[in-house]
Order: structure tokens, then sequence, then C-alpha cells
């Protein structure tokens, strides 16, 4: 049996060592138009350095990094219900159900220990969706726009 990856939060000062790996995933995960993605890199680095948004790094047995997730704290404006909003997710390797599992079971610790009352996300992939409907996550509703 393989080894269990291990995970573990970059703390605000960590991230400008990791700064370009954040940079790299943000831009492939993340659906930013190329004219916003400096102002959105900033706005990110920003969020990471005072805490604001949160970045776990996945380190498998020979402590690479396989997998890098960005989360933010978030307070629904309606409901006043803290909540944790998985920003992206990106694997380097191929996850087996198990390790997904393993992530996800990660991610649910972290928002129980920040007291939130449920995790969301957002995504354009329907591969995504499969998998967070798979995890238990439930679809609350979806954005159109229309450009003029």
């Amino acid at each position: 049996m393989q080894p269990l990856n291990s995970r573990i939060k970059l703390l605000p000062a960590q991230v400008p060592q990791q700064w370009e790996l954040i940079k790299y995933i943000t831009v492939k995960v993340d659906d930013v138009d190329d004219k916003n993605l400096q102002p959105y890199l900033n706005e990110l680095l920003h969020a990471l350095l005072n805490g604001k948004a949160q970045c776990f790094l996945e380190l498998n047995q020979n402590r690479s990094v396989v997998g890098v997730c960005i989360t933010r704290l978030a307070v629904d404006k309606i409901t006043g219900e803290k909540h944790l909003l998985v920003q992206n997710v990106y694997a380097f390797e191929v996850a087996n159900g198990e390790t997904r599992k393993q992530s996800f079971d990660f991610l649910k610790e972290f928002a129980r220990k920040e007291q939130c009352s449920y995790m969301s996300f957002k995504s354009r992939n329907k591969r995504i969706w499969e998998l967070g409907i798979s995890n238990g996550f439930k679809e609350k509703n979806r954005t159109f726009e229309f450009y003029l």
C-alpha cells in the first residue's frame, strides 16, 4: 500500500517562496481573462499575505509538491454563515478516489476548525461538478452572463 500524502497550510510568510508555483496553478485553473490577470494575481497575493486566503500544499512521501489548493474564508452577506470557498485545486499527478477523498476530508476538517457552516466552489468544468457531487456537494445555482 502506498504511503499517504501529507498536506500543509502555508503560513503567510511562506507564500513568497511558493509564489511562482501559486501563480502557475492560478493561471492554469482560474478562469481569468488575460487583461484582468495581473490585478487578479495582485489581489490573490495580497489575500494570501494577509491571511484572507489560504494555500495548502499536498506533498508526496519524497516531499515533492503533487497538489495545490487555494481557499478563502467568507461570510454569506444574507445569512451571516461563515463558509469555506474552495477557489481552486490543482494536481500534478492523477489522483485516485482515495487520494481525492483524503484531500476532501482534509478541507472539511479545516472548515470545521474555522467554524464554517459549509464549503462551496465555483467552476465551469463539468468534471469538477461531478467530483463535487461525488463528495456530497449540491448544486446551489448557475450564473449566466451576457456581455455587451
